[in-house]
């Protein structure tokens, strides 16, 4: 196979990989600058290629045959590190420059990565970081299919194959709630006494929601949820209007506990414990001085002083 077939074969499965994302030829040519022709001819190329069809059209809309979906998964890791292979190159031609993509849960990404990024970015301005913060489950996904470098978030849950975390801190899950609201002059809390308040409930695929649900079919109780909400900030400004309650890590409120607009008990019974936030990449990723600079940065500075509750 000569260098050129090998290239316009990953060009190939890219194009199988923004299919699936995107589901239109005119989408998947603009995503990769090319004629919509020219795509159409890659695709039909890479079906006489593997034999059979490999995608199908459906009410405007090109979707993968079961053989594609099958072969999907394939593309995405060998696109994918076929990209991490160019970029650890780069990284190695020169250390001041470089583009590192990070995934961060929607806490990690409020409470402590802003810090973190604006002070890497600050020591070393020839870098670039392109920061995706979704729910928990969502950077997990990002991160097996090789989308992005680094994932930070918050978990109970074992580490996927092939995946290594590393324990970043340990936070403390708490209820909080506005200075009048009624839990305001009490000491501890019950299960049955947060079942009888309005309750902020976090994203669907967020660890919060995840912790919650567990929470409350462990605890017996069902939880009165008025609302909820996809932005933990958002969580926040809510509760401290008044009538609402919700879970947080207690690294979350710093501020909002330094200037009082903000108050919190330990969660009741099982909910009451530490929890922990990793930093997650794969195990077997080639070297990459970039994001091992970022690595050793995020664990030297993430127990900052300034950084904590």
């Amino acid at each position: 196979m000569t260098e050129g077939e090998s290239s316009l074969n990953l060009l190939k499965l890219q194009i199988l990989v923004y299919i699936e994302k995107y589901k239109k030829v005119t989408d998947v040519a603009k995503e990769l600058d090319m004629k919509q022709p020219t795509v159409t001819f890659h695709m039909k190329s890479l079906e006489e290629e593997m034999g059979i069809a490999l995608f199908e059209s459906k009410r405007g809309r090109i979707l993968l045959t079961d053989a594609g979906k099958a072969l999907y998964p394939y593309a995405v890791k060998m696109t994918g590190l076929a990209a991490e292979a160019r970029k650890a190159v780069q990284d190695y031609a020169d250390l001041g420059k470089g583009i590192l993509h990070i995934g961060a849960d929607s806490l990690i990404g409020t409470i402590h990565l802003p810090r973190l990024v604006n002070r890497f970015c600050r020591q070393f301005p020839g870098i670039q970081i392109e920061l995706t913060v979704q729910p928990s489950r969502t950077v997990q996904e990002l991160l097996y299919n090789h989308e992005v470098d680094l994932a930070f978030y918050y978990s109970q849950d074992v580490a996927a194959a092939g995946i290594k975390e590393d324990l970043l801190l340990e936070d403390e899950l708490v209820v909080i709630f506005a200075p009048e609201h009624p839990f305001s002059s009490l000491k501890s809390l019950s299960d049955q006494l947060v079942a009888q308040h309005f309750f902020i409930q976090h994203a669907e695929g967020s660890f919060m929601r995840d912790f919650t649900r567990s929470y409350a079919i462990e605890s017996g109780i069902h939880l009165w949820e008025r609302m909820i909400i996809n932005s933990p900030e958002s969580v926040k400004h809510t509760v401290e209007d008044g009538e609402f309650i919700s879970f947080f890590p207690l690294s979350g409120i710093r501020s909002e506990l330094a200037s009082g607009s903000l108050q919190y008990l330990a969660a009741p019974g099982s909910a009451g414990k530490s929890v922990k936030a990793y930093m997650a990449f794969h195990a077997d990723q080639p070297y990459s001085p970039l994001r091992e600079q970022f690595k050793q940065f995020a664990k030297q500075h993430i127990n900052d002083q300034d950084m904590k509750p």
